[in-house]
């Protein structure tokens, strides 16, 4: 690992355990062992490196899911897919970090939206991300309704939509009530939705 990743790797460690606005640039470099200056080397300030950070998660996590969804043939295996990988909320450090060395104390959504009040421009790169999202779900659920699979009278915008805020809501609720057994919700959710989607 060069020593830019090995920032942004203790960067995004340091904010799951401290919090965005708690980690300081000196925190970063000792924990990296270098010097605070050879960190400026690389980034300007704080939010480039967040900025870093952003590029690292969704490089990171599209990777994740198009190995997890590519041998998908059809919207209903997709879909199920799509719900079976909430419990990914919970391991998102593991799957960008490894094993972290510490517990993370945030949640990679307080991260987004405390940086995102800082920066208009995080706040976009997000946005950008989620498009990205929805514009799959639309397109995958267009091609199933050409292909006969769902129902020919939805509105495939307002479904991908719909999909999108299940999965990122059903996320953040089950980081607040500790009593949803995110796996056990998603496959009934995923059961709902396929109903309403078939023909």
């Amino acid at each position: 690992m060069n020593t830019k990743e090995n920032i942004v790797k203790t960067a995004l460690e340091l904010f799951l355990q401290n919090g965005y606005e708690k980690t300081s640039m000196n925190d970063i470099a000792r924990e990296v062992g270098i010097t605070k200056p050879a960190i400026y080397h690389h980034f300007k300030n704080k939010d480039q490196l967040f900025h870093q950070v952003l590029t690292l998660f969704f490089e990171e996590m599209g990777k994740w899911s198009r190995y997890r969804f590519e041998s998908c043939k059809t919207l209903k295996a997709l879909l199920k897919a799509f719900f079976q990988s909430l419990k990914s909320f919970k391991e998102v450090a593991d799957i960008l970090l490894g094993k972290p060395k510490k517990k993370t104390s945030y949640s990679f959504l307080e991260l987004f939206l405390t940086a995102s009040k800082k920066d208009p421009t995080i706040q976009k790169r997000i946005e950008d991300g989620f498009l990205l999202t929805r514009q799959f779900l639309k397109d995958e659920l267009l091609k199933a309704q050409k292909k006969g699979e769902i129902r020919e009278d939805i509105n495939c915008e307002i479904y991908a939509f719909q999909i999108h805020a299940i999965i990122e809501g059903t996320g953040l609720i089950s980081y607040l009530d500790k009593s949803v057994n995110i796996e056990t919700i998603g496959e009934k959710m995923f059961n709902n939705i396929w109903k309403m989607l078939k023909k």
